[in-house]
């Protein structure tokens, strides 16, 4: 399978062409063409299908990878959302209140029909759940199971507490602690990609480190983003620092030359260098050979 690297995912109101275009010139790692949340009135989502198409037939973004958020399956969009955009031009589509495993299985058969129907290459059209309902984050682990075409798990704040009937407490926290952990390890526990909640106060810098503080600490590595402002921010926070950098080739090295002269035990700053320490650096210089 292709390797994805993720950082900033932005969010793209499918039916504004100038979005689409300032959209293009950003330097999110992903575009996201959204057909659900963002589009209204509901007149606007057979125009969104419509501007999608064109900018994608124009290679408007060439320079970036591409998922739709289509509308869920309950609603009368879903089926023309997907039929008309499995095309060879997008990466794949986001699948907005995955409740189960069985709502991925149902489109995953559904793309294989599409994609013979159109020639496409079978397994073409990537899968990413958004968990964002109580049912979805009970059902983690079976839904990220559930097919070969999830590349990533992302987790949705705010329609979470909506649907929990919570309160959200921003800078706390507290009421989406636990599903927004739960996600990264379920992700993680599957090698899939975990991306965190977007961060919805857009002006607020001070709040959006902060958020991508806690969400670096639960095992994220990679946010849905709302606005272009926000894509340098998260950029740069998932990126390995040159200091992280360094000391990641300076564990390796030291643990290395440990084993060579059979001492067992390597220490770095008066911290012992075990398995768990060595595995980070490895993670760490990878992911920065990938960026």
């Amino acid at each position: 399978m292709m390797k994805y690297n993720f950082k900033s995912l932005l969010f793209v109101p499918g039916h504004n062409k100038d979005f689409h275009i300032k959209s293009s010139k950003s330097n999110a790692d992903c575009i996201l063409l959204d057909l659900e949340d963002s589009v209204y009135p509901e007149n606007n989502k057979l125009l969104a299908r419509k501007i999608i198409l064109e900018s994608l037939n124009e290679n408007l973004f060439k320079n970036h990878k591409v998922f739709i958020r289509i509308n869920d399956q309950t609603s009368d969009y879903f089926f023309q959302d997907v039929s008309q955009l499995s095309i060879d031009m997008i990466d794949g589509f986001l699948l907005p209140k995955t409740q189960t495993a069985g709502d991925v299985i149902f489109f995953d058969k559904l793309l294989s029909i599409i994609e013979r129907d159109k020639n496409l290459e079978i397994g073409k059209l990537k899968i990413i759940p958004i968990l964002e309902t109580a049912q979805s984050i009970v059902n983690a682990d079976e839904i990220a199971k559930s097919s070969t075409r999830i590349i990533a798990l992302g987790f949705g704040s705010e329609d979470f507490v909506s649907d929990i009937s919570g309160i959200r407490d921003f800078g706390e926290d507290n009421s989406i602690f636990y599903p927004r952990a739960k996600v990264a390890i379920v992700a993680r526990a599957n090698n899939l990609i975990p991306i965190d909640a977007a961060y919805i106060n857009v002006h607020d810098n001070e709040g959006l480190e902060k958020h991508l503080s806690k969400g670096k600490t639960l095992g994220y590595e990679a946010m849905w983003v709302l606005n272009p402002k926000q894509v340098d921010y998260v950029n740069k926070f998932y990126s390995p620092t040159d200091e992280e950098i360094a000391n990641a080739k300076k564990i390796l090295n030291l643990y290395e030359q440990a084993g060579a002269n059979n001492q067992g035990v390597a220490i770095i700053d008066g911290v012992f260098i075990g398995p768990p320490l060595v595995i980070k650096a490895k993670k760490i210089l990878e992911r920065a050979k990938l960026i």
